[in-house]
């Protein structure tokens, strides 16, 4: 049942005891809860929110972040926060914690309820879904913080050894499972092409894996490490002690490790930056650098691009260079290593392919104008640009028996171009097809992979 759906079903259905609970705690006037049409509507709005919000206890207003980012739940979610008999069926075991949330939430107006229809046999408990209306999300209250102007300090230090590993480095974390390695010209964490989305993937990995930690085998409860990234931020500051508590209920039914272990494992994967106020470390999230803009300064010489005695690449110090310059420079040159340094080649196909705002950013520029290869095929690139139509997911295949040809004509259909007398192009769904025609007739397939250039 949707939010909507479960507001206007309580609505509807509420008691009359009920309702007169909620008008008194949130301040309706009887005009705006003449009618349970008229109360929905008055329901989601902020009359009476920050009020009855500021009345929760701490743990009260965790649980209603978590709420608010799980959707609609059932009695047993609140057993993080008023607890449950550990024996006994359903309604012996959620009893006690049913009157509770409809005594201190639903009755406060905080928190929707309604009763749905199961399939199966099922008692009337376990039919009760609990709701936080989207709206009332900027009301509830936040955890102690500190705001600070303060930049703060980001560790990339097992990013650059996890980078370094394609010249040869040493692992980045003992037991690492996301292997990083070259492949058709790009850079790779494991299947994913590099990119700043792909290596917070590694991040997160390597941190659970650090502590050992996972996702409990409980409704909306999370693994430490992605409760701890839930509740951040990238404006304000939170100590280890502000985010334990909240730890303990986000993360029901799971080992945690300390709170300050946790963060700092964060700190140094590079998820998290840290602030010392008051010899207090102090968290939050770490924020990513963006790309140059076209119109923004780029400085004339870059520390991580260094020439070669080669006019045709460039060489990339894996130490200094900025990872959104590395993201950008995936998707612009062929990358390779030439005697354990890693170099950075043009690539007519990656140029090709790239996003006219990236052949024209300001990397692109600076490559072009440095490195003299790289001006030329980007001029061919612009030259040629909108002249060529490239087609994703298409084979080809040399053909040079004419009877065979006729074959795969009548069996692919208008699904093959037939480009000269010696090759045909078909779309990669119809390759079982092809091959299927070429085992019938005998003839043998010999497999061409493309280049990496």
């Amino acid at each position: 049942m949707s939010i909507p759906q479960l507001l206007h079903s309580m609505c509807a259905d509420l008691p009359d005891a009920d309702l007169n609970a909620i008008r008194k705690a949130r301040g309706f006037s009887l005009e705006e809860t003449a009618s349970r049409t008229a109360f929905a509507s008055f329901y989601i709005t902020s009359i009476g929110l920050e009020k009855v919000m500021q009345t929760l206890s701490p743990e009260e207003a965790i649980t209603l972040r978590l709420l608010n980012e799980t959707g609609e739940v059932d009695t047993s979610f609140f057993e993080r926060l008023y607890g449950a008999n550990s024996h006994g069926t359903y309604t012996q075991r959620f009893k006690s914690t049913f009157d509770t949330v409809k005594k201190n939430l639903v009755r406060r107006g905080l928190v929707l309820m309604a009763e749905i229809k199961v399939r199966g046999e099922s008692v009337q408990l376990e039919r009760w879904r609990f709701a936080l209306p989207l709206e009332f999300a900027p009301f509830i209250p936040d955890l102690p913080s500190v705001s600070s102007d303060q930049p703060g300090e980001t560790s990339d230090r097992a990013i650059r050894r996890k980078l370094l590993q394609l010249i040869g480095g040493s692992p980045a974390i003992p037991n690492d499972t996301l292997h990083i390695h070259l492949q058709h010209g790009g850079i790779y964490l494991k299947d994913f092409p590099f990119a700043l989305s792909s290596l917070q993937i590694w991040q997160s990995t390597a941190w659970r894996s650090a502590l050992n930690t996972y996702r409990p085998n409980i409704s909306a409860s999370l693994d430490p490490t992605q409760a701890v990234l839930n509740l951040l931020s990238a404006e304000t500051w939170l100590t280890a002690k502000a985010i334990e508590p909240a730890l303990k209920i986000y993360c029901m039914g799971g080992p945690i490790p300390p709170t300050e272990k946790i963060l700092q494992q964060g700190w140094e994967l590079g998820l998290l930056t840290r602030l010392t106020i008051n010899s207090v470390p102090h968290y939050r999230l770490a924020l990513h650098q963006n790309p140059a803009g076209p119109n923004d300064p780029y400085p004339a010489s870059l520390p991580w691009a260094i020439t070669t005695a080669k006019s045709d690449s460039v060489k990339i110090d894996l130490r200094l260079i900025p990872l959104r310059d590395l993201e950008m420079l995936t998707t612009l040159a062929h990358i390779g290593l030439d005697n354990g340094a890693l170099l950075a080649y043009p690539s007519l196909v990656k140029l090709g392919r790239a996003l006219p705002e990236q052949r024209n950013s300001p990397l692109s520029r600076w490559l072009a104008e440095n490195i003299p290869a790289f001006g030329k095929v980007l001029e061919t690139v612009s030259r040629q640009w909108g002249k060529t139509i490239l087609h994703e997911k298409l084979l080809f295949a040399r053909v040079r028996d004419l009877s065979l040809r006729i074959q795969l004509e009548r069996e692919l259909k208008d699904k093959i171009v037939i480009l000269n007398e010696h090759f045909i192009a078909f779309p990669l769904e119809s390759r079982s097809s092809v091959e299927k025609v070429l085992k019938k007739t005998g003839f043998v397939i010999k497999t061409v992979k493309p280049s990496a250039t």
